[in-house]
């Protein structure tokens, strides 16, 4: 059992050095923004080279030297591999906020017809249906969820008891941005198929983070980013719509595949002119997460969530908003600490020992990201320097 200990921490602190991150500091805000791999930013740096220095050459015989026209089928597949699904299922968008709106502007909704969120959206996830209200006469209603979430059964009773007769949509995060909290995103769409109900999931926190199994899952559409948990570059995420429901979205950014029926995720993902080295930094980012195994991404990343959870607890006046069920969290932790402000938190870590997670403001306090590239022992300092802040030290 040591050796075998030994060798899982020999393996992370290899990983660890894949990254070009200041050993001086420790990066806990993936929530937000990834770290990409050295190799990541390299492919992109040398096809950004190759672009300044050579691109006279581009002949248009051959592949294109710009992202936003062609389908680029090979890195679809990859992330269809990925999710469980069709690689024609697949468009590939700027981000999670992209895909939300492609989905919102596409479906053909009438007043007084009702879509299901929750209170706790992140903005790239609830705006487009805000304007759909706006804008369509829709009704947007945002049901309210605990905080920190107890068990499943809440979420799921919750929204049950909302669906009606006039509810056509159930728009829902996979994972919680404010919380961490990961939802039962299977079962609530079982439940919404059952009524006709179109489900469309926010997956920006999930890919790299957690399994996604799409069939599994059993939504109509699911969005993401992959820059933040798969360490891509940003500009990059996704867009899947289930081939048998692809009919219902309209083209939002109407290019010549506007109308293409053979390959919906090309017609969804022409979006004109692109950065095509950005786009073969995911490739290189589905690359590393396939090598290092996606199973073992997912185990440390968990293994170091619930360690960090599990020591927060003895913090005096601490305050967990991420829930403590075991099926409902992972890499995303938010805390704070009774008196004090996200804010203080957040610069006290900083100043004290380079930690770095984000803050969440006066309510909430900080949220703290664990990845592959962070360690047990980053999250045994970060609990020091919180028991003296609690202390008035």
């Amino acid at each position: 059992m040591l050796e075998r200990e030994a060798e899982e921490k020999e393996f992370w602190k290899k990983v660890r050095a894949e990254f070009l991150l200041d050993p001086g500091q420790v990066f806990f805000n993936t929530g937000t923004l990834g770290a990409m791999p050295r190799r990541v930013f390299d492919r992109v740096v040398n096809h950004l080279r190759l672009t300044a220095e050579k691109i006279a050459e581009w002949d248009y015989y051959g592949a294109d030297w710009i992202s936003g026209y062609q389908p680029w089928t090979e890195i679809r597949e990859k992330i269809a591999r990925l999710l469980n699904c069709q690689a024609g299922e697949i468009a590939l968008t700027e981000n999670a906020t992209a895909g939300m709106n492609y989905i919102s502007n596409g479906l053909d909704l009438e007043p007084g017809d009702e879509v299901l969120g929750t209170d706790q959206e992140h903005p790239g996830g609830e705006s487009g249906w805000k304007l759909k209200a706006k804008r369509c006469g829709v009704v947007y209603r945002q049901l309210p969820l605990g905080k920190p979430i107890k068990s499943p059964r809440e979420v799921i009773d919750t929204f049950v008891q909302a669906m009606g007769p006039k509810t056509r949509v159930l728009a829902i995060p996979h994972i919680i941005t404010g919380s961490g909290a990961i939802l039962p995103v299977k079962e609530l769409c079982a439940e919404a198929r059952q009524r006709g109900i179109f489900t469309v999931i926010d997956g920006a926190q999930t890919v790299g983070q957690i399994r996604v199994d799409l069939k599994e899952l059993g939504c109509d559409a699911y969005y993401g980013s992959f820059h933040k948990w798969l360490c891509a570059p940003a500009g990059n995420g996704f867009l899947y719509l289930r081939h048998d429901m692809a009919g219902k979205v309209w083209t939002t950014l109407a290019s010549t595949q506007w109308d293409n029926q053979e390959d919906h995720g090309f017609r969804l993902g022409q979006r004109g002119t692109g950065n095509l080295s950005l786009l073969f930094g995911l490739d290189e980012a589905l690359d590393f997460h396939f090598e290092l195994g996606p199973e073992r991404v997912y185990a440390r990343i968990k293994a170091l969530g619930d360690y960090l959870r599990t020591r927060l607890r003895e913090v005096p006046g601490i305050k967990l908003f991420t829930p403590l069920h075991p099926e409902m969290a992972a890499g995303i932790t938010v805390y704070n600490i009774e008196g004090l402000t996200g804010n203080f938190i957040q610069d006290e870590l900083w100043k004290r020992a380079r930690l770095r997670p984000r803050s969440m403001g006066e309510v909430y306090g900080v949220r703290q990201s664990t990845h592959i590239y962070n360690s047990f022992e980053e999250i045994d300092r970060t609990v020091d320097i919180l028991k003296n802040l609690a202390a008035g030290r």
